[in-house]
């Protein structure tokens, strides 16, 4: 039988992977509902909640690693980057409607990547404690993806029908 220690520190490198994947989605989010709060506030609430769920898998995800005797990194010391900052911009907040259309098409190519990145994750793991944890991100990843993706059409579709679209 393979003894724990070895495993370790590979539990740890994808512990550690997960945790900064989810975080840096985690300020994503967040920025994207702060972006939208003055132009469209029920997807800056959206965002929000997707926010949430990535709140949650960082909970879940220390929860693992305490339960396997290993460490996460603190979020506080992450809040240093605001990866959410998009400085090509002249803006921070949505202000137009191509703005916001160019803000969510980068939104759903971020969740489906997201998604990709977890599948990986989750294909190559070794750790029998990480298996149900990461096959629940996958699913949870592919449904963001689904969810920002609907958001986005549905979005132009209700601009276009508002007359507002160029």
């Amino acid at each position: 039988m393979v003894s724990l220690t070895v495993l370790s520190p590979l539990a740890q490198d994808q512990l550690t992977l997960a945790y900064s994947q989810e975080t840096h989605e985690l300020y994503r989010y967040r920025g994207l509902a702060l972006c939208f709060l003055p132009f469209d506030l029920p997807v800056s609430r959206l965002m929000s909640a997707i926010g949430m769920e990535c709140e949650h898998r960082i909970f879940n995800l220390h929860e693992v690693a305490k339960q396997m005797e290993l460490v996460l990194p603190s979020t506080i010391s992450q809040l240093r980057e605001m990866p959410f900052l998009n400085t090509n911009s002249r803006h921070f907040f949505v202000v137009d409607e191509s703005m916001g259309r160019q803000a969510l098409l980068n939104a759903e190519e971020a969740a489906e990547t997201s998604h990709t990145f977890f599948s990986r994750l989750s294909e190559t793991n070794a750790i029998p404690e990480l298996k149900q944890l990461l096959s629940t991100f996958v699913t949870q990843k592919y449904s963001e993806y689904h969810v920002v993706k609907e958001c986005r059409e549905q979005w132009k579709n209700a601009l276009y029908a508002l007359g507002c679209a160029s």
